[in-house]
């Protein structure tokens, strides 16, 4: 009998072991592909995208993805040191207008396959100037998940307020120059002591407003030759417009006022110029009725600048992790209207032309402006080129400079930049 009782013992201790082997415990269940996920998301984007992971982790029970976030104006410095160091995250986001420094520092993986029938990423549901940006001769360096162009916020009740509103009674955002000045004047509150309660108007990132101008002016970054091109008449035009209305025309705060998105938050900027992914900032505000528009057309033809979040790939990958990530980054694209809501436009234009995408007042008002946005030039020297735009517009809008003199200047300091650039990078 004891004998038995020792084998059906040893017997249900193996059955034991095997049930914990295969439902948690056991070297099985610690055979998870982990993958980590590393991007620039610190405010509420970076919480709607922990929820989609979260869900991914669900339906996904054989992959664990871990998601790292840090503030952008670190996040590319340690992106690369990590690279460097051969520690880097298995998939991780990358601006469109950053992937040619990352191209040739030949961090990123060729993911050409990710896109067809069998992943159900088909090229045909992106547009051709969006895909664009992925390719690098003969691959594709990464999935656009989104793009964020910059767009008109307005405020309705002081639109309505001030008279501006269809026959329906809602508000009517101004769409050119003419509308856009007068719109300016009639929703400014100006005190008896000459001090504004309520600005029409205000400037906010000088830089990207400025660089939402640029083609609407015809304004250009570099020549056909590949040299730089910031002088150019329609670039002057454009910062020229910046700083008459800022200047001349006394439409907007002063440049020392930082007024700005705080201004508009406290309603007392009534419009202004900003990208969607700032609409994650206005959910959370409960007293405030606000809606988005593109920009109006002050020069020639309407134009704005955007730039797209791109899923990327290490390059190293092979195996379980290289499948996993695949199998991450195609999740995220199919379910990026949860990650539109919380202040994106989706690069996928099946789900910009879903009607619960449509529901999303803002995104879907910017998202008509895709047809005519532009990005930001292609080049591998794009930090040194905006640092130069930064600096030409401050000089204007400060009443430093002329725009030819401040663009002159950006001009001069970025070709020093390229021809350093190109004495560093000898083959």
């Amino acid at each position: 009998m004891r004998g038995h009782f020792l084998t059906g013992l040893f017997f249900m201790c193996v059955v034991l072991a095997a049930l914990k082997l295969f439902t948690g415990g056991g070297p099985l269940a610690r055979q998870k592909t982990e993958i980590s996920f590393w991007n620039g998301w610190t405010g509420p984007d970076g919480t709607a995208m922990l929820e989609v992971i979260r869900h991914f982790n669900e339906e996904n029970p054989d992959i664990e993805v871990s998601m790292q976030r840090m503030a952008w104006d670190t996040y590319y410095n340690k992106l690369m040191v990590s690279a460097m160091s051969g520690r880097g995250p298995q998939v991780f986001v990358i601006h469109a207008s950053t992937l040619p420094r990352m191209v040739r520092a030949g961090y990123l993986a060729d993911v050409s396959d990710l896109f067809g029938s069998s992943t159900g990423l088909l090229p045909s549901d992106f547009e051709s100037k969006v895909l664009d940006q992925v390719k690098f001769g003969k691959k594709m360096v990464g999935v656009p998940l989104d793009i964020h162009p910059q767009g008109l916020y307005c405020n309705a009740d002081q639109l309505i307020a001030a008279g501006l509103k269809n026959p329906d009674g809602t508000p009517k955002p101004p769409t050119n120059r003419d509308e856009f000045i007068d719109a300016i004047k009639k929703l400014q509150k100006v005190g008896a002591n000459g001090d504004h309660d309520v600005w029409g108007f205000s400037w906010t990132f000088w830089r990207n407003n400025f660089m939402a101008l640029i083609p609407q002016f015809h304004g250009r970054y570099f020549d056909d030759n590949g040299n730089p091109d910031l002088v150019n008449p329609g670039n002057v035009a454009a910062l020229a417009f910046m700083g008459d209305l800022m200047n001349h025309l006394k439409l907007t705060p002063p440049a020392e006022s930082n007024a700005g998105w705080t201004g508009f938050r406290q309603k007392k900027v009534a419009m202004l110029f900003e990208g969607v992914y700032m609409v994650g900032d206005l959910q959370s505000l409960t007293d405030f009725k606000y809606f988005g528009a593109p920009v109006p057309q002050i020069g020639s033809q309407p134009g704005t600048v955007g730039d797209s979040h791109c899923l990327c790939i290490r390059s190293d990958l092979n195996g379980k992790e290289r499948e996993a990530s695949e199998r991450f980054i195609s999740y995220l694209s199919k379910h990026s209207l949860a990650w539109a809501r919380a202040g994106q436009v989706p690069a996928r234009i099946s789900i910009r032309n879903s009607p619960e995408f449509k529901q999303l007042q803002v995104q879907y008002a910017f998202s008509k402006e895709v047809p005519y946005m532009i990005y930001p030039p292609r080049t591998p020297l794009l930090f040194e080129l905006i640092q130069e735009i930064d600096q030409a517009v401050e000089r204007v809008l400060r009443g430093e400079m002329t725009p030819q003199a401040a663009l002159e200047l950006a001009n001069s300091n970025v070709e020093k930049a390229i021809a350093r650039d190109k004495e560093e990078n000898k083959s």
